[in-house]
C-alpha cells in the first residue's frame, strides 16, 4: 500500500504590507533604570505621576500590550486599556524614555512558531506603529519572536528576557545571533564575579547586559516554568482548582505562607545600597513594578540608593502582608551581606551553614508601627 504524498504550502517569511515604521532616535542619557507599566492606581499613585516624578532616572518603560501574550496578565477591555496605555507611553517618550514591549510569554500554546502567530504579532506591532508608540525594544524568550521582530523593523532592539534563564556565557553565545541585549539569569546575578564575566563577554560581543533588581522569585525555583505558564494563560483561571486540591499557586507563595523566611534571604533580589557594586557591569537595571504593591517605594529606594524600612515592600510580590507584623529591617543587614559573603552563589547548593539564620536574627523584627 503506497503512502499518500503531502505538499507543504509554506508562505515566505515577509513583513506585512506597510511602510517601514520609523523608530525615534534613542536619547543620549546616563539613565540606567527601567520600570514596569501598571494600569490604574497603586496606593494613591497613578503610573503617569510616578513616571513624571522619576523621569530623570528612567531609561525605559516596560509594558505589556493588551491582547498580546506575555508574562504579565492584563484584565479588562483590551481596547480601553490600549487607549490609556498609548497616552501614557506617549508621555514617557516625551520625557526621553525608551519603550520596551514585553512579548515574553514562555508558552504560546498551539499557536507557537506558526504563520498565524506571525500575522497576529505583526498586527499588534502595526497598531503600535499607527498609534505612534512602536517600541525601541522588544523583550522576549522566543527566538521566533526575536527573528520576526527584526523583519518588522531592523531598528528595534531584541532583548532576551530574564525568563530565558541565561546562567552562563555559553547560553548567551547560543542565542547571540537572535538577540541584541541580554538579561542575566536571576539565579546567578548576586554573584559579582559571574556578573563581571557576563559583562566582559557582552562587551566583547557587542551586547547590552541587563538585570532585575527586585524580583521576589526563589533561587533556582523548580516551579518557575509552571508559574510562568500560568501567567501566559491567565493565572486567575487556575485559582479555584488550586483551592480544591489544597495546593499553593506557586512554590514561593507556599514558602512564605509557611514563614520560611531564610528562603526569602536566599532569593535573587539586591538591596538598593548594594546595587552600586553591580552597576558598572550592566547597562539597564530593571525595577519590577508591574504587580508590586508599592511601586512608589521601589522607585524611591533604588533611585536614591538607600531605604529605611521593610525590605519586603521593595519586592515585586507582596510578602509583607503575609508576614506582618514582622518585617525585614533593611538597615539591619550586616556588612558581610553587602560584601556578597552571605547568600551569594552559595545559595545554589545550600548546606544550611547557619549564616542566613544568623542574618535573619538581625533583620527579622516586629514592625514598630504595629501595636504590640
Amino acid at each position: 500500500m503506497s503512502r499518500p504524498s503531502y505538499t507543504l504550502n509554506l508562505k515566505p517569511l515577509q513583513a506585512p504590507d506597510l511602510k517601514r515604521p520609523v523608530t525615534p532616535d534613542r536619547p543620549k542619557t546616563a539613565r540606567k533604570f527601567a520600570f514596569g507599566y501598571f494600569f490604574g492606581n497603586r496606593t494613591g499613585y497613578s503610573f503617569r505621576e510616578l513616571a513624571e516624578e522619576y523621569a530623570p532616572f528612567l531609561r525605559e518603560v516596560c509594558f505589556p500590550w493588551p491582547g498580546l501574550l506575555s508574562a504579565r496578565e492584563v484584565d479588562g477591555d483590551p481596547a480601553e486599556l490600549r487607549k490609556q496605555l498609548v497616552d501614557d507611553l506617549r508621555f514617557c517618550r516625551s520625557k526621553g524614555m525608551l519603550l520596551d514591549l514585553l512579548a515574553d510569554a514562555t508558552c504560546y500554546g498551539d499557536t507557537a512558531f506558526k504563520f498565524a502567530q506571525r500575522e497576529e504579532y505583526f498586527g499588534h506591532l502595526k497598531a503600535m506603529s499607527d498609534a505612534g508608540v512602536v517600541p525601541e525594544i522588544v523583550t522576549s524568550v522566543s527566538p521566533y519572536i526575536a527573528s520576526i521582530t527584526k523583519l518588522f523593523s531592523a531598528d528595534i532592539e531584541r532583548r532576551a528576557s530574564v525568563n530565558a534563564k541565561l546562567f552562563s556565557t555559553l547560553a548567551m553565545e547560543y542565542i547571540s545571533s537572535k538577540f541584541d541585549s541580554l538579561c542575566i539569569g536571576r539565579d546567578v546575578q548576586r554573584d559579582l564575579p559571574t556578573v563581571k564575566r557576563f559583562a566582559a563577554w557582552a562587551n566583547q560581543n557587542g551586547k547590552r547586559l541587563c538585570m532585575t533588581a527586585n524580583s521576589a522569585c526563589l533561587r533556582f525555583c523548580p516551579w518557575q516554568r509552571f508559574h510562568e505558564t500560568l501567567h501566559a494563560h491567565h493565572f486567575a483561571h487556575a485559582l479555584e482548582e488550586m483551592k480544591r486540591v489544597s495546593m499553593p499557586p506557586t512554590l514561593c507563595s507556599g514558602v512564605v505562607a509557611e514563614k520560611r523566611c531564610e528562603e526569602i534571604l536566599r532569593g535573587s533580589w539586591i538591596r538598593p545600597e548594594d546595587l552600586r557594586r553591580y552597576e558598572p557591569y550592566v547597562s539597564v537595571v530593571n525595577l519590577s513594578t508591574q504587580e508590586a504593591a508599592r511601586p512608589d517605594l521601589i522607585l524611591r529606594a533604588y533611585t536614591s540608593g538607600t531605604f529605611d524600612g521593610d525590605l519586603l515592600l521593595l519586592l515585586d510580590r507582596d510578602y509583607s502582608s503575609v508576614l506582618a507584623p514582622m518585617i525585614f529591617d533593611n538597615k539591619a543587614f550586616p556588612a558581610e551581606w553587602s560584601q556578597g559573603k552571605i547568600a551569594g552563589l552559595c545559595a545554589a547548593d545550600c548546606t544550611h551553614c547557619g549564616k542566613c539564620a544568623d542574618t535573619l536574627k538581625r533583620v527579622l523584627r516586629r514592625d514598630p508601627a504595629q501595636p504590640a
